[in-house]
C-alpha cells in the first residue's frame, strides 16, 4: 500500500520553491546593482586618469614649446640665424653662438636629445646632447625639417633611432623663426625623448595608456606598443576611453583591463550563491521541524483574530489537549479577552448612545436667554400700551415656539413645518425690535415635504435679526431659498443687513466665532451629530450689502406633517 505523504512532506518542496525564488531574485538584483556600481566606478576612474594625463601632457608640452618660442623670438638668436652662411668669419661666429644656445638648453632641460636649425640659403646646424657637439648623425639630418607655416608644429617618428645610449624613440617640436616683418627666416627643431611623454601618463594597476598620432602609437606606458597600428590594439577585453588633444592633434586612449572587474563580479556571484544556499537550507530545516498540528492551530488562532478585528467579538477558540501547553494558554487567554471585549463593546455602545442623546438634548436646548427675556419684556410693554388681545396673541406664539423647540428633542420635521415655525419666530422678533421683517421664500413645492431636523434655520434668522438688521435703515428682508442638488438639499438663508467684516467672517469659516455667534456653532455640532460628514456649512458676506449662509444636508421624502402638531395647547 502506497504511503501517503504527510503535510510536512508536502510542505517542504513548496517552502523550498518559495524560498528559492525570492532569494534568487534578490541575489540577481544584488549582482546587477554591483555590476552597475563597479562599471560606474571603473569608468569614472578611467576618465579621471585620462583627464589627468591630458592635463599633465599639456603642461609638459607647454614647457618645451615655451622654451622653443623664447629661443626663436630672441633678437640675438634671430641675428645669428641671419648671419649663418655669411662670409666665413661672421658665419662661423654666428654658428658657434647658436651651438652654445643649443648646448645651454639641452643641459638645462632633461629629455631634449638634440636641437637642429635650418637657416637661410639652405644652411643647417645640428647639436646632439650626448655628443655635446655639432654632429650630423644618422638620426640628425635634413629629414627633421618639414614645410609648415605654423609657428609651432609637432612631428613624430614611430621608428626608433640609435644613439650613444642605445635605441630610443623621439618626437620633434618645430618652431618657425621670423623677422620683424613676420617673414620666416628659418626653422628650429627640438628633438625630445619619448620618455618625456610617458612620464606624464597617469596609470592605474589595470590601465594602459596609448598616445596615437597618424594612426600609430608614438608613446605608451607599454613601450613594446610604440610604433604599432591602432588596429592592432585589442579593446575586446578592455574598457576604452579616448580624448583628442587640441594643439597637437594627438589622440590619447586609455585601456582598462576588465580582468579585475570580472574577478570582483564573479566573487560576488559566488558569495550570493552561498548565501542563497544557506538561507534555503535553514528554511528547509525550520520547516521540517514545524509540525502540521501546530500550523493548523496557529491558523485557527489567526482566523479568530481576523474575525475579532472585523468586529465579531463572539468568536471563540476550542482547546485541544494534543496541542502544546503554550498554544492552549493562548487560546484560553484569547477567549477571556473576547468575552471582556464583548462586554465592554456592549457597554460602550450603550454609553455612546446615551451620550449622543444627551448631547443632542443639550445642544437643542440652547435657546438664547436674552431672546426669552427681551421678548417677554416686549410683550409686557405691548400689554401696557395696546391691550389684552395682542398680548394674548404674542404669548400664544411664544408658548408655541417654546413647545416646538423643547418637545421631542432631536426628532425630524418637514421643510414645510420648519418654515411655519420660522415665520412665527420672525413675527415675534419684529414685534420686539419694532420694525417689519419681510420673509421671501423660494422653495419648490416638492421640497416642502422633505425631512430635516428641527431648528436648523432659526439660529441663522436670529443672527440676521440681532446683528444684520441692528440699526438698519429701510427695508429688512430675509430670503429662504432651497433646491435639490446631487442628492443634497441646498438651503440658502440670506439677509440684506449690514454684513460681516472680513476678519470676523474668516473666524466663522475657521470655526472660531466670537461670542455673538454661539448659534452657528450649535448648528455645526448638531449637523455633525445628525449627518456626520455628509452635511456642511458655507458663509459669504459683503459689508453693507448682504450675508448669505449655504447649508447642505441629506434629506429624504416625508409624509404630510401637521404644522400645528407641536403647538396645540
Amino acid at each position: 500500500m502506497r504511503k501517503e505523504k504527510t503535510f510536512r512532506e508536502k510542505l517542504l518542496p513548496l517552502i523550498l520553491a518559495l524560498a528559492a525564488i525570492p532569494v534568487v531574485i534578490l541575489s540577481v538584483m544584488a549582482i546587477v546593482s554591483l555590476e552597475e556600481t563597479l562599471t560606474d566606478r571603473y569608468q569614472e576612474q578611467v576618465k579621471n586618469d585620462l583627464q589627468q594625463s591630458v592635463r599633465m601632457l599639456d603642461v609638459t608640452l607647454d614647457k618645451y614649446t615655451s622654451i622653443l618660442h623664447e629661443l626663436s623670438t630672441d633678437e640675438e638668436f634671430q641675428e645669428n640665424v641671419r648671419n649663418l652662411g655669411e662670409e666665413q668669419g661672421k658665419g662661423k661666429a654666428a654658428g658657434e653662438s647658436i651651438q652654445q644656445d643649443f648646448a645651454y638648453i639641452c643641459r638645462r632641460n632633461t629629455g631634449i636629445e638634440g636641437m637642429s636649425l635650418l637657416g637661410p640659403r639652405g644652411t643647417s646646424l645640428f647639436y646632439e646632447r650626448e655628443e655635446e657637439a655639432s654632429k650630423s648623425d644618422s638620426w640628425m639630418d635634413e629629414s627633421l625639417f618639414v614645410e609648415t607655416d605654423q609657428e609651432i608644429t609637432y612631428h613624430t617618428d614611430t621608428a626608433p633611432v640609435f644613439t650613444k645610449s642605445g635605441e630610443q624613440y623621439l618626437f620633434h617640436i618645430i618652431g618657425l623663426i621670423k623677422d620683424e616683418e613676420e617673414n620666416a627666416i628659418g626653422q628650429v627643431v627640438m628633438s625630445l625623448n619619448e620618455s618625456v611623454i610617458r612620464e606624464t601618463i597617469q596609470n592605474g594597476s589595470n590601465t594602459t595608456t596609448f598616445i596615437i598620432d597618424k594612426g600609430r602609437v608614438i608613446s605608451s606606458s607599454d613601450s613594446s606598443a610604440i610604433g604599432i597600428s591602432t588596429k592592432e590594439l585589442s579593446g575586446d577585453s578592455s574598457y576604452v576611453e579616448t580624448r583628442t588633444m587640441k594643439d597637437t592633434g594627438w589622440k590619447i586612449e586609455e585601456h582598462y583591463s576588465l580582468s579585475l572587474y570580472a574577478r570582483t563580479l564573479w566573487g560576488q556571484v559566488i558569495f550570493e550563491l552561498m548565501i542563497a544556499v544557506a538561507v534555503i537550507v535553514i528554511l528547509v530545516v525550520v520547516a521540517y521541524f514545524m509540525s502540521a498540528p501546530l500550523v493548523r492551530q496557529v491558523g485557527r488562532i489567526v482566523t479568530a483574530m481576523n474575525a475579532a478585528r472585523s468586529g465579531d467579538f463572539s468568536v471563540r477558540l476550542t482547546a485541544d489537549k494534543k496541542m502544546p501547553y503554550e498554544l492552549n494558554r493562548i487560546s484560553e487567554g484569547f477567549n477571556d479577552m473576547m468575552r471582556q471585549i464583548d462586554i465592554l463593546d456592549k457597554q460602550g455602545r450603550a454609553a455612546a448612545e446615551e451620550q449622543r442623546n444627551a448631547e443632542l438634548q443639550a445642544l437643542e436646548a440652547q435657546i438664547d436667554p436674552h431672546f426669552l427675556y427681551n421678548t417677554l419684556d416686549a410683550i409686557n410693554w405691548k400689554a401696557i400700551e395696546k391691550g389684552e388681545l395682542e398680548i394674548s396673541q404674542m404669548l400664544g406664539d411664544l408658548a408655541d415656539i417654546l413647545r416646538y423647540s423643547v418637545m421631542n428633542a432631536g426628532e425630524e420635521t418637514t421643510v414645510r413645518g420648519e418654515l411655519y415655525w420660522l415665520r412665527q419666530y420672525v413675527r415675534l422678533q419684529q414685534e420686539r425690535i419694532g420694525k417689519e421683517i419681510l420673509i421671501e421664500e423660494d422653495v419648490p413645492e416638492d421640497i416642502k415635504n422633505r425631512k430635516l431636523h428641527k431648528l436648523l434655520l432659526q439660529p441663522f434668522a436670529e443672527n440676521s435679526i440681532r446683528h444684520g438688521f441692528r440699526d438698519q435703515q429701510g427695508e429688512c428682508r430675509l430670503l429662504i431659498r432651497m433646491a435639490q442638488e446631487e442628492g443634497l438639499l441646498h438651503i440658502v438663508i440670506e439677509d440684506n443687513g449690514k454684513g460681516i467684516g472680513e476678519r470676523e467672517l474668516e473666524k466663522i469659516r475657521k470655526k472660531e466665532p466670537e461670542n455673538g455667534h454661539v448659534g452657528i456653532e450649535n448648528v455645526r455640532k448638531r449637523l455633525q451629530l445628525y449627518y456626520s460628514s455628509r452635511a456642511s456649512l458655507e458663509f459669504e458676506s459683503v459689508p453693507g450689502e448682504f450675508t448669505r449662509v449655504h447649508m447642505y444636508i441629506p434629506t429624504e421624502k416625508g409624509g404630510d406633517i401637521d404644522e400645528n402638531r407641536d403647538c396645540r395647547r
